[in-house]
């Protein structure tokens, strides 16, 4: 006689793992329209998840990898940086941030099929296309300046440059490197280019110049060519704000760029007072005015805009080192996967994940994106992705 028990169990857990595709597919589609619905996917299918592992009792064949346990020493630096901070109540609320993180253990241990993270690309680079037609519409008829910057349907321009530059990425590496070739993509990273361009961010052009290089010079260097065949023909018929934008990256007298370096400056100044932790997340707000500001700028702008300085002075030594070893381990682990793996299509996948990873700190270089939700969690998403195990060959 069958167990009623079992049965039951076995019923809970088929329903949860449709809840846990579904909530999936809704997460790559909403992250580039909304924060919103993104965290309730999320949300819903991280705990659905919890439970099935709860019920099926296998902990012990969650997979977190080495990257895994790079992020939860972070998540412990941060955890001291808040402790050790100048005001608790004001640093603490910020740990919320860390939660994100979840979503790539949940995607490294949920997906599992060639076919279901094939789709899930998909899915990503149609609803960035989407997206982009959204952020035409914005500029249509419209003189394009540095006060009319494209957000599409996002807050921000930058959350709107960020996401569309690491799908970008991702479409640019699927059709250089899967076969047989979808050709659809070219259009689809037409669009995204174009309105990249249109957004006028330069942390992520500068993200998308330098993963493109690391697809090209992987897929056929002698493309490296066409790079810089692009920037001249841009620089000699785009529009001025695009040109002026442009040949701002390469002006040390740029105002932007003198403020980053008063920026960076003063964080530094900060820094010394707290090396070990740091003064706590987001805490510049409140000790800023205890030191020398001739220029204003540390008022003006509180951020570092810099993902380096900023954790520096959030979380000290500790914590910026933890970070760096967040991403020294994703490229060691996926490198030793690309050699392993003899799926080539595979393979594709993952040179545009580290390309996205690649742009990501780039742009992070000169930008505070880590405290973006929108950017950060499709960033996990698709490293967690390009970490599972697939287990099902692809089915063209």
């Amino acid at each position: 006689m069958p167990n009623i028990g079992s049965l039951h169990t076995d019923n809970v857990v088929q329903t949860l793992n449709k809840i846990i595709q579904f909530s999936l597919y809704t997460f790559a589609v909403f992250s580039i329209f909304s924060i919103s619905v993104t965290q309730i996917a999320f949300t819903i299918g991280t705990l659905a998840w919890l439970l099935k592992i709860h019920l099926t009792k296998s902990w012990k064949e969650t997979k977190g990898t080495q990257v895994g346990i790079a992020i939860l020493f972070f998540c412990l630096a941060c955890l001291l940086a808040v402790i050790t901070s100048v005001d608790i109540e004001s640093s603490y609320t910020q740990l919320k941030k860390l939660l994100q993180f979840a979503i790539f253990f949940w995607a490294i241990n949920t997906v599992q099929d060639e076919r279901e993270r094939n789709l899930l690309v998909k899915l990503l680079i149609i609803a960035g296309t989407v997206a982009t037609l959204n952020g035409f519409s914005q500029v249509w008829d419209t003189t394009v300046t540095i006060d009319s910057r494209v957000r599409g349907t996002m807050s921000h321009f930058m959350t709107f440059a960020g996401v569309l530059m690491l799908v970008s990425l991702m479409a640019l590496s699927r059709f250089l490197f899967h076969k047989p070739k979808e050709y659809w993509l070219l259009g689809s990273i037409g669009f995204m280019c174009s309105c990249l361009l249109f957004t006028l961010t330069r942390q992520a052009w500068l993200g998308f110049f330098v993963g493109s290089i690391f697809l090209f010079f992987f897929w056929n260097k002698k493309y490296l060519l066409l790079i810089p065949f692009l920037l001249i023909s841009l620089l000699l018929f785009g529009p001025e704000a695009i040109k002026d934008r442009m040949y701002s990256l390469t002006d040390m007298t740029d105002w932007t760029f003198q403020a980053r370096i008063f920026l960076w400056e003063g964080g530094w100044t900060i820094f010394r007072d707290h090396p070990l932790t740091g003064c706590g997340f987001k805490c510049v707000d409140l000790i800023h005015s205890q030191y020398p500001d001739p220029s204003g700028y540390i008022a003006r702008f509180r951020g570092m805009h810099s993902n380096l300085f900023q954790l520096l002075v959030d979380t000290g030594i500790l914590g910026l080192s933890a970070w760096l070893s967040i991403w020294a381990t994703y490229l060691t682990f996926i490198y030793k996967k690309s050699i392993q793996s003899t799926n080539e299509n595979s393979k594709g996948f993952t040179m545009g994940a580290v390309a996205a990873v690649l742009g990501f700190l780039a742009g992070g270089i000169f930008e505070t994106n880590f405290y973006d939700s929108e950017i950060v969690m499709l960033l996990y998403f698709i490293m967690g992705i390009s970490l599972a195990q697939i287990k099902q060959k692809s089915m063209q």
